[in-house]
């Protein structure tokens, strides 16, 4: 976050978070998984264009190319902790990656602590590792919670970055 909205009130954060979790859900309709909803949300902040940043997220859908693995929103969680956190002048401080590891590391935590685990198929309850599964999951509403993932993985993120910058 800017030094402008560390300054905000405490009320004005959730409003923005809130802004941000329904403009995170609206890129993931657009884009098509959680890990683009969430990376083309924050990509305006990283200097990336939301398209470009969509097609950076895009094979991390479904669990990384569909095989379940980590979910999506968490990926695209880490994605922008890497960004946010690295930079030029950092780029080589093994103590700076360090750093972003350990805020890797405390979201995947939070994360699990609300949802059990960062597993795609584990938190769906599907396989959908070929399109045919793919598809039999989408039959069966297995996508209906991602919604909520995208919540926490926005809400978690917020709260993270917003610790390292006061």
């Amino acid at each position: 976050m800017s030094g402008h909205e560390k300054a905000q009130k405490p009320g004005m954060k959730e409003v923005s978070q809130k802004n941000r979790v329904e403009e995170a859900l609206s890129n993931m309709q657009r884009y098509g998984s959680c890990c683009t909803g969430v990376l083309a949300t924050y990509s305006p902040e990283l200097g990336i264009e939301k398209d470009l940043a969509a097609g950076l997220g895009r094979g991390m859908a479904g669990g990384i190319g569909g095989l379940g693995h980590v979910c999506g929103a968490v990926s695209g969680a880490v994605l922008v902790i890497g960004l946010k956190t690295t930079y030029k002048a950092n780029i080589n401080d093994m103590a700076a990656g360090f750093k972003t590891m350990e805020s890797v590391r405390e979201f995947v935590s939070k994360f699990e602590e609300k949802h059990s685990c960062i597993q795609c198929r584990e938190l769906i309850g599907y396989d959908i590792s070929t399109q045919e599964k793919s598809m039999t999951a989408m039959r069966a509403n297995a996508f209906a919670n991602c919604p909520k993932f995208i919540e926490s993985a926005v809400t978690i993120l917020d709260d993270i970055l917003s610790s390292e910058n006061t």
